[in-house]
């Protein structure tokens, strides 16, 4: 739901890279693989901002099994992975495998099964298997960013009025999590849904996210969990550190006097 204080799709989303001659391996913590610890491999070692438990992150990555078959990856689905790090968003081996890299760093992780996918691997609903049980598995990770502005994209651009902070907006949306789920959506209520931009009545993500729509246009936006409802979500509907994925239409944008043009 949006914030009223009174009142689709997945994200689909390069890395600044430093090119190095030198790769080093290290053991990262705590039985299979390499006595039971992730082991670390940094192909090239990023020169942006580390990362921090509580970052979110936009990343690539290729999943492989022991015998070098790719089981999954970001190429697949040419959509970039966003999650948190550090809170138990991913497995294990991630969580602890990634620690101290920067943005733009690309990493190997050979991961043990007990810090992966574990005696139930990685299965699907019609019992086969890309990752079967007790798997170790290695991922190669890029830190394409730390996800901290909100992606947009346009859909549709609006001919109409130009959407600026003071004005008063009349939009349509569905609200959705990142496995699709809609948590908030303004069509049920058979009226769009107004508020008056740049307020701070609705989330950050919306006020950063619709400057520059024009009436009649559809916009994506993907809203980190930093502009969004942050460490504690909005219960039961919206968890904790979950990325928002909304369409928004906007339908009619009433302009403040002091906003000249548009």
């Amino acid at each position: 739901m949006m914030q009223r204080f009174t009142l689709a799709r997945p994200a689909s989303f390069g890395a600044l890279l430093v090119l190095t001659a030198v790769m080093f391996t290290t053991a990262c913590s705590s039985d299979s693989m390499n006595g039971g610890e992730v082991v670390i491999t940094d192909l090239t070692v990023g020169d942006g901002d580390e990362i921090l438990p509580g970052h979110t992150l936009r990343v690539e990555y290729v999943g492989l099994l022991p015998d070098g078959t790719r089981f999954d990856s970001t190429d697949d689905t040419g959509e970039e992975f966003i999650f948190t790090f550090g809170i138990g968003q991913v497995i294990e081996g991630w969580d602890e495998g990634l620690a101290g890299m920067r943005e733009g760093g690309i990493r190997r992780l050979e991961i043990p099964s007990h810090m992966a996918f574990g005696q139930r691997g990685r299965c699907r609903s019609d019992g086969t298997c890309p990752v079967p049980p007790n798997t170790d598995v290695t991922y190669e990770v890029t830190i394409v960013a730390i996800f901290d502005e909100v992606l947009i994209e346009d859909e549709i651009v609006g001919a109409g009025r130009l959407a600026e902070p003071g004005d008063i907006l009349f939009v349509d949306f569905v609200g959705q999590l990142q496995d699709g789920d809609v948590f908030d959506e303004s069509l049920s209520v058979g009226a769009p849904f107004q508020f008056q931009l740049g307020a701070g009545r609705v989330i950050a993500g919306w006020d950063q996210g619709i400057p520059g729509m024009r009436a009649g246009g559809r916009r994506i936006i993907t809203v980190p969990p930093s502009l969004g409802y942050g460490p504690f979500g909005f219960p039961p509907s919206i968890p904790q550190y979950a990325v928002l994925i909304f369409t928004i239409d906007l339908v009619e944008v009433v302009k403040n006097p002091d906003n000249d043009g548009g």
